[in-house]
């Protein structure tokens, strides 16, 4: 637009006055940041809405969904639509602004400092193609009104004045991307003609369009509007690797705004700055971030009427704002960390002040919800520290509303040590709502009656409540937490094990330890920087009873339980004072005699086979093999009166793996060094093979219909199934009609949800199949089960299983590979960490579905919807496609 028609046009008047409003609002809030807390917060004195920025390393946020927290004020429940129904998860649920008030003092008790809330804002009330109303507040259709579900803007002042009153900040989740979803596409697109094949969804609705100026104007057949050029006629992003669809096309089907148009810039910057006015924010959480170029955000907030500029004006100067930039790197590798880092820019070329810490969730799911190697999270520790501008700003979590909860993936045990890991690493940590009571669904209401929840969730007196206040009381008490810097001390390249690292700031430290398998590990020789003999304070301590202290080459050996987790504070604190004890006094160093040696060093050799391993130590020394530190794996022999000992070490399990050994005499507690070594077993012991009728994924009745989206495709389609077995490991490929991966999943495939249940002979087990509302066929029992997902892979046991429930989970799951253009994707299931020895005779039974994006079962409906499987009602059998095979004994293989 040419900048005399714009500033010309009413838009920019309308900002022109609100700017003068704004400048006015700014004065007189400047004005009164110097009156007290207590006349600020006197029963009759005015809303306290405007506070300094506190010093963001020591928050803890916690996220509240206004929907789905507490409903407050039942009267705005229904605004007679059809939108509200608390039992069903795409309808309104009924909580709002005041319910929150309500519950300041339960999150306050709790330990929490700032409350970042889902978008207030007037929302869509109902879109046709999701079948979905707009209850969580990312659908806008007003940016500046309070929509009617939430309460009034007045309820959102008190709000911020009671949580102001009580020490505490208010954070708004800002959406600057898109509006509700208003139009689409409808044939093929014409990127020279936008027009063609456009549609607006909503034409005959209560909601049309969006009502707020410049947004209203969204049709693209009326000339006025696409002169006003305010959004990307757009259709759905298909490729999220293309940076100009990314940045352009409609996210699912929500109206794309045009951030590059000056008047969309400034329309927005005005709206935001009015709620930091009127409500006087702390701070913004940035939906969807990278799904808007780094110029917009350069602009929105650096400009001399931007964010940033107002926030000060506010007499604020650390106005947090912290982006979502959905990302994850590979194991060992940081293309996750440079993407999240590009969002923050530079000193010469900042961006923005913060980001959530994508990557560092998916490692920790990896590493401690599946069982994946403790090295991997050594590395992506390593790396967000290096590569975040600010990393003790970094918002950590391991819980949000768009991903499955940590619990329903991991077991309580593991979900400990993550909280434990969150909470004492760099970074601000975020609790979302319902993690304090031990919630496993990630939209769930909180109250009485909402969504998911019948009886409510604030318990003071809870376990998982009790926990979180222990661990932000340590976090409150040591400023190393949020100060200090960090250090890996020790971790696994072979697996789940040991994970150890150091926090120092000034004169203070804290070191803490981690074992994040379910067998026992050996701690041995740790050099954690601290002195010979030294005690160490026990602050926190999971599963772990007793003492630690260094010994005379200030080293730590400790034995550490299945998922333990210890905190410890050294005596004498840092690594200078430590390098100041005197040396070793005689007859405290190693005894000579005691040393565990090898006859030859295997350097990182690859074996294929069985092979022996010889060395020496004392004679007659009773020895213990541990094998990739798992001490109840461990086998027994002895040297002879030589000192002379051998032993075998066995290499038969299917595929290739990193591995490492070390001798241990438990009498003298000498250890050797540790040998790193590969295995390849490519040659299967025995197979078998299972093919599934094409086009036949209708559902048990034959007449489910899948979504009706494009890229909603034959992905639910198997074609049929492969399974290999060699040692303890089995290997399952299943072959597919077709295999996509639009969306970037983390684990390579989308649009498909399998479910796989492992029947073991002799074994008791069960017959329901959780959330399927089916049983296992021919009356079979299972013992294991497998629920995987693009984003999410999690096994778990027939303990507590119901119709409703999945059972116990395990904390560990299968590897994952995908060969997109042969349509095979293949599940590598290690016996050795799923308590399984031999599969001789186990039943395989697969079956796919849909899940929404935070990991549930979608319900299906008579009708199908854009993303929504038809032709069932809500309780059906969630079964698409299925296919059975049974593991041949190992006497029956060809």
């Amino acid at each position: 637009m040419p900048a005399a028609a714009f500033d010309a046009s009413p838009t920019r008047r309308r900002i022109a006055q609100a700017r003068r409003r704004g400048l006015a609002v700014a004065a007189a809030v400047l004005s009164g940041l110097t009156a007290g807390a207590g006349d600020a917060c006197s029963e009759d004195g005015p809303l306290r809405l405007h506070v300094p920025s506190p010093d963001w390393r020591d928050q803890l946020i916690y996220m509240a969904f206004i929907d789905r927290f507490q409903d407050g004020d039942p009267s705005n429940n229904d605004q007679g639509h059809g939108e509200y129904d608390p039992s069903r998860g795409s309808h309104f649920s009924g909580g709002d602004i005041q319910g929150i008030i309500q519950r300041v003092g339960y999150l306050k008790a709790l330990g929490v400092t700032a409350i970042w809330v889902t978008p207030p804002v007037a929302n869509q009330w109902w879109s046709s193609p999701y079948r979905s109303a707009g209850w969580h507040g990312y659908w806008a259709v007003d940016f500046r009104e309070v929509d009617k579900h939430f309460g009034t803007l007045e309820d959102y002042r008190r709000l911020s004045h009671t949580l102001h009153c009580n020490g505490m900040y208010l954070i708004q989740d800002v959406v600057v991307n898109h509006v509700g979803n208003f139009f689409e596409y409808t044939g093929e697109y014409d990127p020279n003609d936008t027009a063609k094949n456009f549609r607006l969804l909503e034409a005959d609705s209560l909601q049309p369009a969006p009502t707020q100026p410049p947004f209203h104007q969204i049709d693209r057949n009326n000339p006025d509007h696409v002169a006003a050029d305010i959004y990307h006629w757009t259709p759905t992003i298909a490729d999220f690797l293309d940076r100009k669809q990314e940045l352009t096309h409609s996210l699912g089907m929500l109206s794309d705004l045009n951030t590059g148009n000056p008047e969309v810039i400034e329309a927005l910057k005005e709206t935001y700055k009015h709620w930091m006015d009127t409500a006087g924010l702390d701070g913004f959480r940035l939906d969807t971030t990278s799904l808007v170029d780094h110029a917009f955000w350069h602009r929105f907030m650096h400009d001399e009427d931007g964010i940033y500029a107002h926030a000060k004006r506010l007499g604020k100067d650390h106005f947090l704002t912290f982006g979502e930039v959905s990302a994850f790197s590979q194991p060992y590798e940081d293309e996750g960390e440079r993407r999240v880092a590009s969002y923050l820019g530079s000193e010469a070329a900042p961006v923005l002040n913060s980001v959530i810490n994508y990557p560092l969730y998916w490692e920790i799911r990896r590493v401690l919800a599946e069982g994946q190697a403790t090295a991997q999270l050594a590395h992506r520790l390593e790396t967000y520290m290096a590569r975040y501008r600010n990393p003790h700003v970094a918002v950590n979590f391991i819980d949000n509303h768009d991903t499955p909860r940590f619990l329903s993936a991991g077991h309580e045990a593991a979900f400990r040590q993550a909280l434990a890991l969150v909470f004492t690493l760099p970074g601000i940590p975020v609790i979302h709502q319902g993690t304090e009571q031990g919630l496993t669904e990630s939209r769930a209401a909180m109250f009485a009656g909402g969504f998911l929840n019948e009886r409510g969730a604030f318990d003071p007196g809870s376990r998982h409540y009790r926990n979180l206040q222990r661990l932000a009381q340590l976090r409150r008490g040591n400023p190393v937490l949020s100060r200090g810097g960090l250090e890996v001390l020790a971790s696994d390249q072979a697996g789940p094990g040991l994970f150890a690292y150091r926090r120092d700031h000034l004169d203070d430290a804290l070191i803490v330890l981690m074992n994040s398998a379910n067998h026992r590990v050996l701690v041995h020789n740790l050099d954690a920087g601290v002195g010979p003999h030294c005690g160490l304070e026990t602050l926190l301590a999971e599963r772990f009873a007793g003492a630690a202290s260094s010994n005379a080459q200030g080293f730590l050996n400790l034995e550490l339980p299945a998922r333990a987790v210890l905190v410890l504070k050294p005596e004498r604190g840092t690594k200078a004072q430590a390098a100041a004890e005197p040396p070793d006094a005689p007859g405290e160093g190693p005894d000579e005699a005691q040393v565990i040696a090898f006859d030859a060093t295997l350097a990182g050799d690859t074996f294929t086979q069985d092979f022996e391993l010889t060395g020496t130590a004392a004679p007659n020394t009773q020895l213990k093999l541990i094998p990739n530190g798992n001490l109840d794996r461990a086998w027994n022999f002895t040297a002879d009166p030589d000192g002379r000992w051998q032993t075998t070490v066995p290499v038969r399990d299917l595929g290739e793996a990193r591995n490492h050994l070390q001798i241990h005499a438990p009498e003298s507690n000498a250890l050797s060094p540790r040998l790193t070594y590969a295995t390849r077993v490519a040659a299967a012991e025995v197979e078998v093979t299972a093919d599934d009728a094409p086009d036949d994924a209708h559902g048990p009745t034959g007449r489910y219909v899948r979504p009706q989206h494009p890229q909603s495709g034959a992905q639910k389609e198997m074609l049929g199934a492969q399974a290999r077995v060699a040692g303890r490991n089995l290997e399952l490929t299943l072959n597919m009609a077709e295999v996509t991966d639009g969306w970037l999943p983390f684990n390579g495939f989308d649009n498909v949800l399998f479910t796989t249940f492992l029947s073991l002979p002799g074994r008791e087990g069960a017959t329901v199949l959780p959330l399927l509302n089916a049983e296992l066929p021919d009356g079979q029992r299972w013992q294991l089960a497998h629920f995987v997902g693009g984003w999410f892979n999690q096994m778990y046991g027939p303990a507590d299983a119901r119709v409703d429930r999945q059972g116990e989970k395990l904390g560990v799951s299968p590897k994952i590979s995908v060969d997109k253009a042969a349509g095979a994707i293949r599940f590598l299931y290690e016996g050795t960490l799923m308590g399984v020895d031999d599969w001789a005779g186990a039943g395989i039974y697969v079956t796919t579905w849909d899940h929404e994006a935070e990991g549930r079962y979608v319900d299906a409906t008579p009708e199908p919807g854009n993303w929504v499987i038809g032709g069932a009602e809500a309780d059906a059998p969630k079964i698409m496609d299925d296919l059975f095979l049974r593991v041949p004994a190992a006497e029956a293989a060809p």
